[in-house]
């Protein structure tokens, strides 16, 4: 018989207790072969009464005579024999009936726990037919599982490139904007569309470069992108250029280029205006005409005057007092000159260091070695020079005068011991008249007992009075050679000169003489 086969048994319900029954005959038969045989037997019963579901035995003919018969009880009797005497059932329908139907689940069940099966039957070919079924039917649901798997991760995977992708394009798109943006900021602070146009200061000291200069934009807020801005301005050729130091009044809608030309000597404008300043105009009469023309705010050009280290060779031997009023006072040089001009009211049209410095720019100019030579034969200095040359354009009413009235100032400062002031009312008359102008009459009042030389005064006074031309200085250096001490006006202009203090006496009621006249 075939190890695979299978066969299934169903026992008897009541095989238990046959055995029992069984067992207990076995001990009664083999007690009764030990008693004679005479003694008749109670209670026995023969071994077909025993065994269940056999067919009773045919019927026998009495017999008289007592023989021994030969019966089960004379064989051993074990458990596989007993077997044998039992009903072998095979339900095919158990043994081919799949473990997972539903079908009668309950009858299948309890058939399968009563089936003992034996490897000594070979599967029936439906059997092989149906499990090779089921092995497909498993494979082809694992494959179709897999085939899911595999299709949710592949629509997994496109989802994630698709992703990735979008935020690729995102990214770019968002990338892009932000530089556009920041491009198009570093472009303006070139362009400066959409600018603001309030003035900001901004000092430039002396000697910086065109990057030191776009870091003090930077700092002021008028460019946003500095680095930008320095390689923009080098490709330019900016960094070519010379630079003043100064105070600058900007505006951002200037551009950094714009700006950087308002540092140098090659600024541009649309419109342009010449302005003529005459010999023995102060600064405040200077600063108000460029004002009032549109070319920079006076207040502008006082500060600049007062803040800016102008670098020129002859300002050194200019002292640096408390008591001198204006520092540049004498060295405007007046003259014609061009300037910039503004399109808006009190606008600036030219930035005040490059006004001033045109001014400073030609009395470099016009003071000579000859000047400076014939100072120090003198003993004086350019700056003390320039003081009484001031006070000659203002006493002098022509230039045939001035070397007159150079005589009578040249004569006092020699002989100091006599006559300890020069007795100039134009001195006074400066502080009480240009600087009141300029700074208020508190202020100004503070100034009389440095320049007020017609009786606070010894000397000469603290600074010019103001800024004289060629002719008064060429007299301030060249003297008449006279012996004159005192000089007057008439209203006409008329000069009177006396050497003693009578003769003064003298021509000045002849003044008032000739005034009454006129």
């Amino acid at each position: 018989m075939d190890d695979k086969k299978k066969f299934e048994i169903e026992f008897d319900d009541d095989f238990d207790a046959w055995l029992a029954r069984h067992d207990a005959e076995k001990k009664e038969r083999e007690a009764s072969l030990s008693r004679p045989a005479s003694e008749p037997k109670t209670g026995s019963t023969t071994v077909s009464d025993t065994v269940p579901n056999r067919e009773p035995a045919a019927r026998q003919p009495e017999r008289t005579e007592h023989k021994p018969v030969e019966t089960m009880a004379d064989v051993p009797v074990s458990r596989r024999e007993t077997v044998k005497n039992f009903k072998l059932q095979i339900d095919e329908e158990a043994l081919n009936a799949p473990a997972y139907e539903e079908t009668e689940q309950h009858e299948q069940t309890k058939k399968r726990d009563k089936a003992i099966y034996f490897a000594a039957r070979q599967p029936s070919k439906a059997q092989i037919e149906h499990r090779r079924a089921q092995e497909e039917a498993r494979q082809e649901k694992q494959r179709k599982e897999k085939q899911q798997r595999n299709e949710q991760r592949r629509k997994e995977s496109a989802q994630v490139v698709l992703l990735h992708r979008v935020l690729a394009v995102v990214s770019v798109v968002v990338v892009s904007v932000l530089c556009s943006i920041y491009g198009v900021s570093c472009i303006n602070d070139v362009l400066a569309l959409n600018r603001s146009d309030d003035l900001v200061t901004v000092t430039i000291e002396k000697d910086w470069n065109y990057k030191q200069i776009i870091n003090a934009l930077g700092d002021a807020g008028l460019v946003k992108h500095e680095w930008f801005c320095k390689v923009i301005t080098k490709f330019r050729k900016f960094d070519k250029k010379t630079y003043l130091n100064g105070i600058y009044y900007l505006t951002a809608d200037m551009g950094v280029e714009g700006m950087l030309n308002e540092m140098t000597n090659s600024q541009s404008s649309d419109e342009t205006i010449t302005l003529s300043f005459p010999e023995g105009w102060t600064i405040a009469q200077i600063f108000e005409k460029l004002e009032a023309n549109n070319v920079c705010p006076a207040e502008y050009l006082y500060e600049a005057l007062a803040e800016v280290e102008f670098e020129y060779d002859f300002l050194n031997d200019v002292p640096v007092d408390s008591t001198r009023c204006f520092y540049l006072e004498g060295y405007m040089f007046p003259d014609t000159y061009e300037f910039f001009v503004s399109e808006k009211q009190n606008g600036i049209g030219e930035n005040p260091n490059s006004v001033i410095r045109k001014f400073l720019d030609n009395f470099e100019a016009k003071w000579t070695e000859v000047y400076e030579t014939r100072a120090n034969e003198l003993g004086l200095t350019m700056d003390e020079v320039i003081i009484i040359a001031s006070i000659i354009q203002k006493e002098a009413a022509d230039e045939s005068q001035m070397e007159a009235v150079s005589s009578v100032i040249h004569n006092r400062l020699n002989n100091s011991s006599s006559y300890p002031t020069l007795g100039c009312d134009s001195t006074k008359n400066y502080v009480n008249t240009y600087l009141k102008q300029a700074l208020g009459e508190t202020k100004a009042s503070e100034y009389l007992a440095y320049y007020d030389t017609n009786s606070l005064r010894t000397g000469l006074p603290a600074g010019p009075i103001c800024n004289p031309g060629v002719a008064a200085i060429e007299a301030a250096l060249n003297p008449s050679d006279t012996n004159y001490y005192y000089f007057c006006h008439n209203n006409a202009g008329k000069i009177y000169l006396a050497s003693t203090y009578s003769q003064f006496q003298a021509n000045w009621a002849q003044v008032l003489k000739d005034n009454e006249g006129n």
